[in-house]
């Protein structure tokens, strides 16, 4: 069967309905193929997804009449979707355990532990119904468990449901850690589109991420020759196509415009699934996201949404490629102190990071630098620089329209609207590369010299207040 070809149909196949949708996540569900673009052989272990209507009654199709369940929510998807999930299971006389964890909720390996803690070893499965905090706190511990899962989304919030990879903070440090993708996703439209519409915009801002993060892992291949693979970014192109009046629909909570939101998130995570790593979803400006995330912990404070900060983040990342691809390699110079090893750094990496310092360092000293090495990598850029300032051009979206695109949505498009001053914002923008050993474009931005000496410029094309009004 031809994977690929079916892959190409797909942008298509998502702006109708019914069947054709079914059809086109034939094409990947549980299948394993070697891909003709990539070389690679791909696999997607998730073999069903279900977001429909009475979803919650067809579930018993899917768990083995002798099955150990586990029902994991929070205090709020309890109410929304758990207790109806659980009450069904118990009601066809399958054993039924239940968990409802607190809120606030944060994926902490310290919550994570409370979480096995409490996990019985007989568990056969697990069913997370929630959003992206717990969905990646259930998958974690399944993983380390061997135990299978099946998700329940109740937001259309994040694109990490189908990911094989868990965002916890581990020690204090944000790290993207490899589990295994449900086996199933099952979910109600009437469920997602009952969500805060802050959750949905959320969503809407990381889906749209792809395209810087899909720049970043296309370098990385240029600059390191790390395997990269075009599928990823195609299955979610279709939703550049989506106009204002489509995004207002999305903002406005319209059950199938949510619908086709999360569709689109859950193709997002069987992309990274594809490519074996979060490199399709997350360069850049997930680093942004995180290293606020971080902040926010360090300062024992509630961050706001990831997605949301993602939306920020993009917007950086988007200026940061307009000023690089303005620039000519006679321009290229090293940033002050780059050449300075990371030995030289620990008391400025204490000073930002406190404790979590010597992790941190670990990440950063694994990409650093050396003088000489870093005029290799400028030099190798420069040889190839024109077909590729072409190539990077023509899939660059404008800052101004993504800004439109948020707003339509009803994203933050500055900073201040999600509670991090400007000083913290430019501190993200100097450090973030620090917490992540993935090279992306905030390392590309010090390697020619744009930062830190233009960072003011960054974020006036970002379309920031940088001064009090």
């Amino acid at each position: 069967m031809q994977v690929n070809e079916g892959l190409r149909q797909m942008a298509h196949a998502l702006f109708r309905k019914g069947t054709a949708m079914k059809e086109a996540y034939s094409q990947l569900l549980g299948r394993r193929w070697r891909c003709d673009e990539c070389g690679r052989e791909h696999f997607v272990p998730t073999r069903w997804v279900m977001v429909e209507e009475n979803a919650f009654a067809q579930l018993l199709q899917f768990v083995p009449e002798d099955a150990n369940l586990f029902v994991i929510a929070d205090e709020i998807t309890w109410e929304v979707a758990g207790r109806k999930v659980a009450q069904g299971l118990r009601a066809s006389g399958r054993s039924v355990r239940d968990l409802v964890l607190p809120v606030p909720l944060s994926a902490t390996d310290a919550m994570a532990n409370f979480l096995s803690e409490r996990w019985k070893t007989q568990t056969q499965k697990a069913i997370a119904v929630g959003s992206g905090t717990l969905n990646d706190l259930v998958k974690w511990v399944a993983s380390q468990r061997g135990v299978s899962y099946i998700s329940v989304p109740t937001a259309a919030s994040v694109n990490g449901y189908t990911s094989p990879i868990a965002a916890l903070t581990v020690q204090g440090i944000k790290r993207t850690m490899p589990c295994h993708p449900p086996e199933g996703v099952m979910t109600e439209p009437s469920v997602i589109a009952s969500a805060p519409l802050a959750m949905t915009a959320a969503g809407y801002a990381d889906l749209m991420s792809k395209t810087v993060a899909d720049l970043d892992w296309q370098l990385a291949r240029w600059l390191w020759d790390e395997p990269y693979c075009p599928l990823p970014r195609r299955l979610v192109a279709f939703a550049d196509e989506w106009d204002l009046r489509y995004l207002q629909r999305i903002a406005s909570g319209d059950p199938n415009a949510v619908t086709n939101l999360l569709m689109a998130l859950l193709l997002s995570g069987i992309g990274m699934t594809i490519a074996g790593s979060s490199a399709p979803s997350s360069g850049g400006e997930h680093l942004l996201s995180h290293w606020w995330d971080m902040q926010a912990e360090r300062q024992q404070r509630v961050p706001a949404l990831h997605g949301l900060q993602v939306g920020i983040g993009t917007l950086v990342a988007l200026a940061l490629y307009d000023l690089l691809l303005a620039t000519e390699p006679s321009d290229w110079h090293a940033s002050p102190d780059e050449s300075r090893p990371p030995s030289e750094r620990m008391g400025e990496f204490a000073e930002r990071y406190g404790e979590k310092a010597e992790g941190v360092m670990a990440e950063f000293a694994a990409k650093w630098l050396s003088t000489e090495r870093a005029e290799a990598v400028r030099q190798k850029m420069a040889a190839n620089w024109d077909a590729w300032r072409e190539r990077l051009q023509s899939q660059l979206p404008s800052v101004a329209e993504h800004r439109r695109r948020l707003e339509a949505v009803g994203a933050a498009t500055s900073p201040q609207q999600l509670g991090i001053p400007m000083d913290e914002l430019k501190a993200a923008v100097l450090h973030a590369r620090e917490i992540r050993r993935r090279w992306t474009i905030l390392d590309t931005a010090f390697l020619v010299g744009i930062l830190p000496e233009r960072l003011d410029e960054v974020l006036q094309r970002c379309g920031f207040q940088t001064t009090p009004s």
